[in-house]
């Protein structure tokens, strides 16, 4: 139809069949010779495919991933930082870095809002979380996945009741009992209630009914007790029995007022002692090692002239309480209101647990979370605008100064813990 040689449509061509073609396709003297050159030369063309697929090496193994243990100068300074990853939700992760370098060391997928602990020892990671069979849709299930913080490699895994908290990475969300045998989980259907794993039999044990609380502050010097804050301003105390079964649960007097100023649920804690921030600044600490809840003290962050600028506490993991429990350091915003209580730190204020008094402030860099290193020596900082994580040496009575600062640690990073 188009008058081409069929050679050139891609069947091979004989010479009986070039020489018809030429027949009945006759040109100037020579065309003749000229396209039997031609497809002698596309016949050549034809051919190389062949030869270049005889001659290709052979094809290499597939890669696969692996393990190993982490990098030795790194081993005890490191930093774990859950990301939420909230425009791809379902695939979340722990980053870990080298927190005196910056140094990206491995990672550990959280699935679908996953959230994690440390056990006491930093030997083992605990991250409860859920998965969809078809990835956005299906059959949910929810586990509880051990990894060795040696090599970050998957231990096992304990499947959960369907109920665990589908929520944005808190510390109070999953922790362990101060036995280290049972792993606690937080439940939200949304009525609240706490799952309770065993270690030693690999298996869920209890689910203990928390109506009304939220939030997991295990004790220190009682084997399997924690407590939660409630709604109504209480502090609710749960003491399990050898078994993970209910043995005791009783209720604090009321403590805050959740309508005129809330206490965040972020706590730090230093054995039996508890420190919560109310949304104005007021500090307050509890012993939470007894079957009730007992307030050791409590004032004001905030003097009159801060209050008048409209200084209040903002962020997610928004304060922190170093290991010797003498120096805390908050993330401050001005101008503060109703609603302003997850605003990024304009200051970072060094109070004096001792006194009570502010002793410095230093630039808060967008400061949404902030934990110090388990020696004090060092504290680290999420910056909730530009997802920064910067990490500073820590001297009482000297000020901030910078080890590292790591441009991009995650996309919606909230929650990070140290590991020495």
């Amino acid at each position: 139809m188009f008058n081409s040689p069929p050679w050139r449509s891609g069947i091979a061509a004989g010479p009986d069949l070039q020489e018809s073609y030429m027949h009945r396709n006759p040109r100037r003297p020579g065309s003749g010779r000229r396209a039997l050159a031609l497809a002698g030369l596309m016949g050549l063309a034809l051919q190389a495919p062949a030869r270049a697929a005889a001659a290709a090496p052979e094809e290499l193994p597939a890669e696969t991933l692996a393990s190993g243990a982490v990098i030795a100068a790194s081993a005890s300074e490191r930093v774990y930082v859950a990301d939420v990853a909230i425009n791809h939700i379902s695939d979340g992760r722990i980053r870990v870095f080298d927190a005196r370098r910056g140094k990206f060391l491995g990672m550990v997928s959280t699935g679908y809002a996953g959230n994690f602990t440390l056990s006491a020892k930093a030997d083992e990671l605990y991250v409860a979380t859920s998965y969809l069979s078809r990835n956005s849709r299906g059959e949910r299930t929810d586990v509880l996945e051990v990894h060795d913080t040696a090599s970050l490699a998957f231990k096992y895994e304990v499947i959960l009741p369907t109920k665990r908290a589908q929520a944005l990475n808190y510390r109070g969300l999953v922790r362990s009992t101060a036995n280290g045998r049972f792993v606690l989980v937080q439940n939200a259907t949304p009525a609240t209630s706490v799952t309770v794993v065993d270690l030693t039999q690999r298996k869920v044990v209890a689910e203990v009914q928390t109506p009304g609380c939220w939030g997991i502050l295990p004790a220190a010097s009682h084997a399997s007790r924690f407590s939660m804050l409630c709604g109504d301003g209480k502090v609710a105390t749960v003491t399990l029995d050898e078994n993970g079964q209910v043995g005791e649960r009783q209720a604090s007097e009321k403590l805050f007022d959740a309508d005129a100023d809330a206490w965040f649920h972020h706590a730090e804690q230093l054995g039996d002692r508890y420190w919560f921030v109310s949304f104005k600044g007021q500090l307050t600490e509890l012993d939470l090692g007894g079957p009730v809840a007992a307030v050791k003290a409590s004032r004001p962050l905030v003097d009159a002239a801060a209050q008048r600028a409209g200084w209040r506490p903002g962020g997610y993991q928004n304060f922190a309480v170093d290991p010797g429990g003498r120096w805390l350091v908050l993330a401050m915003h001005d101008k503060g209101a109703e609603g302003s209580h997850k605003r990024p730190a304009r200051q970072l204020w060094i109070v004096d647990l001792a006194t009570g008094k502010r002793v410095a402030t230093a630039p808060g860099q967008g400061t949404a979370s902030l934990t110090f290193s388990r020696n004090g020596q060092r504290l680290h900082a999420l910056d909730g605008e530009k997802g920064a994580m910067h990490v500073w040496q820590f001297r009482p009575g000297a000020p901030l100064r910078p080890i590292t600062t790591v441009a991009r640690a995650g996309e919606a990073s909230l929650h990070l813990e140290s590991h020495d």
